[in-house]
């Protein structure tokens, strides 16, 4: 089994680049909306613990919908921080996996691939980049102590050059649902245009976003 890791940012402070064209509380819901959309994935997959490392009661409150594992987040240290509480609440450091919680448009097939866990003693590294091979979408380690997760700006060259230092060529998922992560208006623009389900296109619904035409007359008022 695998065990999951989803690190949630203060919701003060998340989808700062949104900023532009939705206002801080509407960026904390939207970041809420697309956790529930991807626990509601993951959730459906036979695959271990699931746990939430956060800061907020919002966020908590949403794990508990989905029966995870809480682990809170006493002082905010940044992305990597969180992910390292996370693994620490592990049981044990085999079969464990790391996913962001900005990708509502995950699916079922793509999150399997990415946790399936190992059978064998051979060391395995997997990397779901994102949709431009800057970003890591998703990270599975068959053992937590094979290296040092370094997410943020560049961390999918940094994830491979880590592996490879390792000695283990990573394998990399082909997975563009996966790899559509919610970062800037673009990347909400392009969610708009292929999605009409789910929390986080419930929630554009609400705020007045329909279609990707919408979020692009947003940005120009």
């Amino acid at each position: 089994m695998t065990d999951v890791v989803i690190p949630i940012k203060n919701l003060s402070q998340a989808k700062s680049r949104l900023g532009s064209i939705l206002s801080q509380p509407e960026r904390a819901e939207l970041v809420l909306a697309m956790l529930t959309d991807l626990l509601n994935t993951v959730t459906k997959l036979d695959q271990g613990r699931i746990w939430v490392v956060a800061s907020d009661d919002e966020v908590f409150d949403i794990a508990r919908q989905f029966d995870a594992g809480l682990v809170l987040e006493n002082f905010v240290l940044g992305y990597n921080a969180a992910i390292s509480l996370g693994f620490k609440a592990m049981p044990d450091t085999k079969n464990l996996a790391v996913i962001p919680g900005d990708v509502p448009l995950a699916t079922q097939l793509e999150v399997s691939a990415l946790v399936q866990p190992t059978a064998g003693d051979k060391p395995v590294i997997r990397l779901a980049p994102d949709h431009g091979y800057l970003g890591t979408n998703g990270l599975f380690l068959s053992s937590g102590n094979l290296m040092c997760p370094g997410f943020g700006t560049g961390s999918f060259n940094r994830h491979c050059a880590r592996a490879q230092n390792a000695g283990i060529k990573p394998t990399i998922l082909n997975a563009p649902y996966l790899a559509h992560d919610i970062d800037t208006p673009d990347d909400l623009e392009g969610f708009a245009g292929i999605c009409s389900q789910g929390s986080t296109f419930n929630f554009l619904c609400t705020i007045g976003v329909h279609s990707a035409k919408q979020v692009s007359s947003m940005e120009s008022t």
